[in-house]
């Protein structure tokens, strides 16, 4: 099972975009500003795509990205599946897709064969997603702290299995459900802001290096490899040195790009 990061900025920067993670063919994770770096083919392709929360940095992307294959899914009669919490659809379609911010797509080209379906999911019920080769990715979404409805998903092959936390604090409710989880070959994982905005990062449930220390310290078992993303650009610097000080010398991790 293969993941890649096309976008894991916390903020604006010219390097890279924010929160989009693809699993080819078929499916992505997130749809901010780093989902512009799709190619064509990819996005013939794309068919499921996996909200964690309605924040813009992790949305930006999706209303361009339907406009852009809008006419190529009417030809080919295809139907893009978007999956998120119902409180997380209830904001994209009163906020986004209301036909003032864009277009109502889950209406075009007609209420009967749209170009877009969203699809509520719950807390720990998985369900399949398309692969190729005759494999079926399942999805779970598992609960974070994050101040507004949020979720991350544990993907598995049934040989392999990976998290993306989404945005979260440090809470009882993540570490509990990386737990529940169990072994993970890769953990995807934010790290906002250095440890001496730590005021601010508690009132906008994010985290730290120091905060990500103490969540990994109550794993029962530690991800194969871990992707730290959501890093604001301007502290960027400053938060991998102090990873480098606090995170377990033994960890394997790195900053996609």
């Amino acid at each position: 099972m293969h993941i890649h990061s096309l976008g894991a900025s916390g903020g604006l920067e010219p390097q890279q975009g924010t929160s989009a993670f693809y699993l080819p063919p078929h499916t992505l994770i997130d749809a901010g500003t780093g989902a512009s770096r799709l190619s064509d083919t990819a996005l013939s392709s794309l068919s499921s795509i996996l909200i964690t929360h309605a924040h813009l940095d992790h949305i930006a992307s999706l209303p361009l990205l339907i406009d852009t294959q809008f006419e190529a899914l009417v030809e080919q009669e295809r139907t893009l599946n978007v999956y998120a919490l119902p409180e997380v659809l209830d904001v994209l379609k009163a906020h986004i897709f209301n036909g003032h911010v864009w277009p109502d797509f889950t209406r075009l080209p007609s209420a009967d064969t749209p170009v877009v379906r969203l699809v509520p999911i719950h807390l720990w019920q998985p369900f399949a997603l398309p692969a190729d080769a005759g494999i079926t990715l399942h999805a779970t979404a598992f609960p974070v702290t994050h101040g507004v409805p949020t979720c991350g998903y544990c993907i598995s092959d049934g040989t392999s299995q990976m998290a993306v936390s989404g945005d979260t604090g440090l809470s009882e409710t993540t570490i509990a459900s990386l737990n529940r989880l169990g072994a993970l070959d890769r953990l995807v994982i934010e790290c906002a802001f250095s440890n001496h905005l730590d005021h601010l990062a508690e009132i906008a449930h994010h985290l730290t290096p120091q905060r990500l220390a103490t969540l990994l310290d109550g794993l029962d078992t530690l991800p194969k490899a871990l992707w730290i993303t959501h890093l604001k650009p301007k502290q960027r610097e400053r938060i991998a040195t102090e990873l480098r000080q606090y995170l377990p010398p033994t960890l394997n991790w790195v900053l996609p790009s």
